[in-house]
């Protein structure tokens, strides 16, 4: 297996944190935990795909130096192992319910209410949204997949 498989599944779960708290409402959490997880264990697949020279000690050294991967990390962890609040991890969802009124194409008033789940998780003393979050993480693990010559610049 190549480690660009977990890569590019990390990306796909990055997507669906804006698309599932407006489709699938409490889902949305279950999906920035398998993010978490999809993130902090790149360091598993580079470890094990011999066709690149990056190991485990060097990819988990640069999560630990990393504050954004290094919370990551303890968030894959909290979540695994139930222990999220060991790791000092909060995260806190709001439900948003918004009424809007439009007219259809004959000029009838149309009204109804969408309903979406916004998720936030504590990170330097202040909540962020989950999606700025992530964005952080994969910006980090670019950086260092550019560094080591196996992602090109964007």
């Amino acid at each position: 297996m190549r480690w660009r498989e977990q890569y590019d599944r990390m990306l796909r779960w990055k997507e669906r944190l804006w698309l599932d708290p407006v489709l699938h409402g409490e889902h949305a959490v279950d999906s920035f935990y398998a993010f978490a997880q999809t993130c902090f264990h790149l360091t598993d697949w580079l470890e094990n795909d011999r066709s690149q020279p990056v190991r485990r000690e060097q990819a988990e050294q640069y999560v630990t130096s990393s504050p954004n991967l290094a919370f990551c990390r303890d968030i894959c962890n909290g979540s695994k192992h139930a222990k999220l609040e060991a790791n000092k991890v909060r995260v806190t969802t709001k439900k948003v319910v918004e009424s809007y009124s439009v007219q259809d194409e004959t000029g009838v008033p149309l009204e109804g209410t969408t309903e979406r789940t916004e998720l936030f998780v504590g990170w330097k003393g202040t909540m962020i949204d989950i999606e700025t979050f992530a964005a952080l993480c994969i910006e980090e693990w670019n950086r260092f997949l550019v560094g080591e010559g196996l992602l090109r610049p964007s």
